[in-house]
């Protein structure tokens, strides 16, 4: 089975419309270029898990619907967003069974990170395969601006880096490729943070 390019296409054209026509403010992070960032993630990862055609295809569709319910309200977005991918895929010529197998991918990147079948793990791994890449920290600024506006709070330093801290911590790769090809920079990205922790306490009273 070969991989169905005029569909996908539709698919990356689409949500780049949603994205430029749907005012966001506060989607600093997850915006365009997270769910660009996230397909090619979902596509690097998936090659390196020597998935099938068929399969490869199914997780580049979640890949790239996967944050798009974050546009109308950040709580619950993956169920919006699965609920996007099946009213586009339904009005494709694509399977009741591929759309479903969409769905529980996009369903599996919620925080706490539960996939179940290879291509969950896979999606999972793709979404949060910054933590694990050299521009980490540029993303976190992002993220940051993104969480105070969210939560309508500003974070301290210290505050924001015990958050992350605790995140790295929590979070494990699923799959044997994303773990061979981001856990070191990741350690490294750990490391940073541990310090910025330190620095932080320094430079609160009471600490």
């Amino acid at each position: 089975m070969a991989l169905d390019k005029v569909l996908l296409n539709q698919v990356s054209r689409w949500v780049s419309a949603c994205f430029q026509n749907i005012p966001c403010r506060r989607c600093i992070f997850h915006n365009y270029n997270h769910t660009k960032e996230t397909v090619a993630a979902g596509g690097e990862i998936a090659a390196g898990m020597l998935v099938s055609t068929d399969q490869l295809e199914t997780i580049l569709l979640a890949c790239w619907f996967h944050d798009l319910g974050i546009l109308h309200s950040p709580e619950n977005h993956e169920e919006k967003s699965a609920k996007a991918a099946e009213d586009f895929l339904n009005q494709q010529p694509v399977s009741k069974e591929k759309i479903q197998q969409v769905k529980t991918c996009i369903l599996a990147t919620k925080i706490p990170q539960k996939p179940v079948t290879l291509l969950e793990k896979i999606v999972c791994d793709a979404d949060i395969s910054h933590l694990g890449k050299e521009n980490y920290f540029e993303k976190n600024t992002l993220l940051r601006q993104e969480f105070e506006l969210q939560r309508k709070k500003p974070y301290s330093d210290l505050e924001w880096w015990i958050l992350n801290k605790d995140f790295f911590h929590q979070h494990q790769y699923f799959t044997s490729f994303a773990r061979q090809r981001y856990d070191a920079q990741k350690q490294l990205n750990l490391s940073h943070i541990n310090k910025l922790v330190t620095k932080a306490r320094g430079k609160t009273p009471g600490f």
